[in-house]
């Protein structure tokens, strides 16, 4: 696709700040309260902006009909204006909805930006003069961190080649599900509960598989669980590890055969002399990689050598624990 014109990283900056300005005037206005922005970390090449918003909670359809309020008032052509006040107390007497983040004023001057009839937000940034200027807003990730929200967006021509991008891959997405734009989202959410209820019977079939395995024992002082499976939930294998290894006296070498490798579970009860580290090294050399914890070890081994692997360990730990 032929890129679009470039503009100065100062004037990218520019604009991507005044949309952001915008976006959470929307939000605002749809949720009914004040919202408080933490910061913004815009990318040094343009392509992506992210807007860090304080907010407990905060939905994907919210984030859309804020979209759509802020291109309409790209399309309009809002004015946006720039005001200094004396003290913050003045600008809020001024502004009696004026949005700021009192942490990051250090006292003096106070610089407020307003989008006409929309927002009015103090700020020390540079902005557009008209909301014409950012040409195209996008929301292209939304995601929770703690108490607030991430929100990534594009502006201007950024935002029209992400555009093109995101609707490439729903085309493409909508062609391994076998579904058009009408049917995507519930073919996605029938093959992702599918896909629960599978993984579900798999684990349930692997724990009674793990559970078959006799232990080896020497002189009553250590018990080995030990085996090679294929197929098998590797979740399954962790929480059948974890269960095994909180009794006394008990080490477990297990490995589940998968597509390309095998994965591999090296543990024991924390009261056992044994460094599961230097033992998975010394028995799968290079063939193997993994680590973890001196009582618990994870890793992938050739599968070629997975049953040679988990004997050897095995028997090792009869020898020296017996």
């Amino acid at each position: 696709m032929p890129r679009l014109p470039t503009v100065s990283r100062m004037e990218g900056e520019k604009v991507a700040h005044t949309a952001e300005h915008a976006f959470v005037g929307a939000l605002q206005k749809i949720l009914g309260q004040t919202l408080q922005v933490r910061k913004v970390e815009h990318k040094k090449d343009g392509s992506s902006n992210t807007a860090f918003i304080v907010i407990p909670q905060l939905d994907i359809d919210t984030v859309v009909r804020a979209e759509v309020m802020v291109n309409a008032l790209i399309e309009e052509g809002r004015q946006v204006t720039t005001r200094t006040y004396p003290s913050l107390a003045e600008a809020r007497n001024a502004n009696p909805t004026l949005r700021a983040n009192e942490e990051r004023i250090s006292g003096g001057e106070v610089r407020v930006v307003e989008i006409a009839g929309h927002d009015v937000t103090a700020c020390v940034k540079e902005h557009a003069g008209n909301l014409q200027e950012c040409g195209f807003f996008l929301v292209t990730r939304l995601s929770k961190s703690g108490g607030e929200y991430e929100v990534d967006f594009a502006v201007g021509r950024h935002a029209k080649e992400a555009a093109v991008s995101l609707s490439a891959k729903m085309i493409k997405v909508c062609s391994e599900l076998g579904a058009n734009l009408n049917t995507v989202e519930n073919t996605a959410r029938k093959v992702r509960l599918e896909g629960e209820s599978a993984f579900k019977k798999l684990k349930a079939l692997s724990r009674e598989k793990l559970q078959s395995i006799t232990p080896a024992e020497e002189s009553g002082s250590v018990r080995v669980y030990s085996g090679v499976f294929s197929g098998l939930a590797d979740e399954a294998l962790q929480e059948f590890a974890g269960e095994k290894v909180a009794e006394p006296g008990v080490v477990v070498v297990i490995a589940n055969a998968g597509a390309e490798g095998a994965y591999f579970i090296l543990a024991r009860h924390e009261a056992i002399n044994l460094d599961c580290n230097k033992a998975f090294r010394e028995a799968a050399g290079a063939d193997g990689r993994g680590g973890g914890k001196p009582h618990f070890v994870t890793g992938v081994v050739k599968k070629e050598r997975a049953g040679e692997i988990v004997a050897k360990i095995a028997d090792a730990a009869l020898r020296q624990l017996g």
